[in-house]
């Protein structure tokens, strides 16, 4: 890859990274929920949904640390 195509990539995730806390932060304070639909009518699974994108920020942010870790070099 070229040093364009790996700006781009970092600046993809940070991208990413961002938007995944803004929707945190959204279902954190209950400004929207997920729900799903049961017979015995709607399961709020706004907590699983928060623990996800927990863990793709995490992700990014590893991938994020390696790429800028190794740009140092």
């Amino acid at each position: 890859m070229t040093k364009e195509s790996w700006a781009s990539l970092l600046a993809w995730c940070k991208g990413q990274r961002e938007s995944l806390q803004m929707q945190r932060e959204m279902l954190r304070s209950g400004q929207f929920s997920v729900l799903e639909n049961h017979e015995s009518g709607q399961k709020d699974r706004s907590a699983e949904h928060i623990t996800r994108i927990t863990a793709s920020m995490a992700e990014l942010d590893a991938i994020i640390a390696e790429f800028e870790r190794k740009a140092v070099q």
